[in-house]
């Protein structure tokens, strides 16, 4: 199993899409939240799940069933989730690690 670190973008992006949930459904945000853990887990389990981006070493893992994705990297046995965004949004030419 690998483990994972987030990027401060990351990690802030994963609370404002609770957040957002929430403000109109808690429950769903509960269970939104549940799913991407769930799908993490099997990441974790499985770190090459992600597709690859050619001109760089960063994966992108499309959550099942859901409209999000997760940019990340592997480095030093270590899943690095860069971002975490909704699929409607805009999607940058390059990922960078902050």
């Amino acid at each position: 199993m690998v483990y994972f670190s987030y990027s401060i973008i990351g990690k802030l992006q994963l609370k404002e899409i609770k957040d957002f949930i929430a403000k109109e459904n808690p429950a769903a945000s509960r269970k939104v939240a549940q799913r991407i853990k769930k799908s993490l887990h099997l990441l974790s389990e499985h770190p090459y799940l992600g597709i690859v981006k050619v001109d760089q070493d960063i994966l992108e893992w499309h959550i099942p069933n859901l409209p999000y994705t997760i940019p990340y990297q592997i480095v030093n046995n270590e899943i690095q989730i860069l971002r975490v965004f909704h699929e409607s949004q805009f999607k940058p030419a390059k990922w960078e690690n902050q």
